[in-house]
């Protein structure tokens, strides 16, 4: 199954100063996208700050916390890029965050199962850090692609 995701959610080149500033500008995108409201972002704050959210080599998955669920418009998955790295504690260095707001439990489940399916495979994990067009990080999400 494909990661839902549009080329205008993927955010190439960034540089965000810190952790905070990565969620920041993740939640502020679906903000104003119309996918989730202010206290969404609130709760991928909060979330970042109690457990952190620092999933596997290079690779975060900021979201809200479960008392955010209802502030979710419709689901979405923003990708930040970020190159140089970001140091997300503990001595972990990110270099994508895929930020995720997804209603109901099972679409949460589909979502997560769709994006660690790609996220196995390092080669792709590699791609999607150098990837310098965000249709190309589209397409390494993309079913066919994940399949290869």
């Amino acid at each position: 199954m494909p990661v839902p995701i549009d080329a205008s959610h993927v955010l190439l080149g960034r540089a965000p100063a810190s952790r905070e500033e990565a969620v920041r500008t993740i939640g502020e995108c679906m903000i104003a996208w119309g996918e989730v409201t202010p206290r969404y972002l609130e709760g991928m704050l909060e979330k970042e700050a109690r457990h952190g959210t620092w999933l596997t080599e290079g690779v975060a998955l900021p979201h809200g916390t479960s008392e955010v669920k209802a502030e979710i418009r419709r689901s979405s998955v923003v990708v930040l890029q970020m190159p140089t790295g970001v140091d997300w504690g503990n001595g972990r260095t990110v270099y994508l965050a895929f930020g995720v707001a997804s209603q109901g439990d099972n679409e949460h489940l589909r979502l997560l199962s769709c994006l660690a399916a790609v996220l196995l495979r390092r080669e792709l994990v590699e791609r999607m850090i150098h990837a310098t067009d965000p249709h190309e990080v589209v397409a390494i999400l993309s079913e066919e692609e994940a399949r290869a």
